[in-house]
């Protein structure tokens, strides 16, 4: 094997290792961070930090990881559904943006909050119903592009075979639920639920796509 070769495995097998762990991050996203905004207190002596972090894992972190998985998929089918895992990368950025600019209003919110206390603007109703429209209206988009996302992966790894059968389904199911979280809110939850599972089947398959390249 020439030295290129060499040089162009072991750069697949590093990309395929990135996009397991990619996909692993993905899942503390999905889980840690809405936990956190669930039973959270502000008050709390660590509750700024708590929140941040949540902010953080569910921004940049969730948006990063899942470009990194998008783009270890799209390295591993290669050349046989190109337009369409292109087109997948593509949504995935979009996902990830919307998902970035959610964790910037949240964080923006807080502090101004936590600087201003003097306003009591956890009492303004005007100011609760505008930041939740905002934050659910951006979160939807992100869910939106990303059900995309997960459509096109699982038509390109289905008709290239280079993705189990039963984990396209997933992300098909998982796609259809996220595509229709802007009209049907209460399909968040099992959206989240579907994305815990590919996420980690996802993980396994791309950690150890090392071994199958090889």
């Amino acid at each position: 094997m020439s030295d290129n070769n060499l040089e162009t495995t072991s750069s697949t097998r590093a990309m395929q290792k990135w996009g397991g762990l990619a996909s692993f991050l993905l899942v503390t996203g999905f889980i840690v961070a809405p936990f956190i905004y669930l039973v959270g207190n502000l008050r709390d002596a660590l509750g700024p930090f708590a929140y941040s972090l949540a902010d953080f894992m569910y921004g940049p972190l969730w948006a990063a990881s899942l470009v990194t998985a998008v783009s270890a998929l799209r390295e591993r089918i290669g050349g046989r559904a190109p337009r369409r895992m292109s087109w997948a990368l593509l949504t995935a950025v979009l996902a990830a943006g919307a998902m970035v600019l959610v964790a910037c209003i949240r964080a923006a919110n807080r502090q101004y909050h936590l600087m201003h206390p003097e306003l009591h603007l956890e009492d303004s109703t005007t100011v609760l119903v505008i930041w939740t429209t905002l934050v659910a209206g951006v979160t939807a988009a992100g869910w939106h592009f990303l059900g995309w996302s997960l459509m096109l992966a699982a038509s390109a790894g289905w008709t290239s075979g280079r993705l189990p059968r039963v984990l396209c389904a997933l992300y098909l199911v998982g796609g259809i639920a996220s595509l229709f979280v802007f009209v049907f809110p209460v399909l968040e939850g099992a959206a989240a639920l579907l994305g815990v599972i590919w996420a980690v089947w996802q993980g396994v398959l791309l950690w150890n796509g090392g071994k199958e390249e090889t």
